[in-house]
C-alpha cells in the first residue's frame, strides 16, 4: 500500500517535469543576463569575470530563455509545441555536454560541472518528454 502511495505521488510530481525544465532553464538563463560573471563562476572559475566570458554567458543566457520561457508558456498556452521545444533543448543539452567532455585542457572542474549540468538537463528534457505520453 506504501509502494502504492509512493508511485503514484512520484508519478503525480514528474507531471510537472516539462513546466519544471522551462522554468530551471528560465532561471540559469536570467541568472546568465543579470550577472554573467556569478552565473558561471562554477564553469568558468576565475575567467567567470573577463569580459569575453560574460559576453558568452550572455548569449547562452538569451538562449536558455528562449527554449525554457517558450517550454513553459506552451505547457498553458500551446501544448502542441512542448515537444518541440523539450527536443530543442536535448539537442542543445548533448551538445554542450559533448563539448564539456572533449573540449582539450577544460580544468577538470569545469568538465565535471559542465557535463553534469548539462548531462542532467538532457535527461530531465527526456524524461519530460516521456511523460508527455502518460500525461495524453
Amino acid at each position: 500500500m506504501v509502494f502504492a502511495s509512493t508511485s503514484s505521488r512520484l508519478r503525480a510530481t514528474l507531471s510537472y517535469l516539462p513546466e519544471v525544465v522551462g522554468l530551471g532553464r528560465t532561471a540559469i538563463g536570467i541568472a546568465h543576463m543579470i550577472a554573467p560573471a556569478k552565473a558561471n563562476e562554477l564553469l568558468a572559475g576565475p575567467d567567470a569575470a573577463l569580459a569575453t566570458t560574460r559576453a558568452a554567458a550572455r548569449t547562452f543566457g538569451v538562449r536558455e530563455i528562449y527554449i525554457g520561457g517558450g517550454l513553459f508558456a506552451a505547457t498553458r498556452y500551446a501544448p502542441v509545441s512542448v515537444r518541440m521545444l523539450l527536443r530543442a533543448g536535448v539537442v542543445v543539452d548533448v551538445w554542450d555536454t559533448g563539448a564539456f567532455a572533449l573540449t582539450a585542457n577544460l580544468p577538470r572542474r569545469t568538465r565535471i560541472a559542465g557535463c553534469a549540468i548539462a548531462g542532467g538537463f538532457a535527461i530531465a528534457g527526456v524524461l519530460a518528454e516521456l511523460q508527455l505520453h502518460e500525461r495524453h
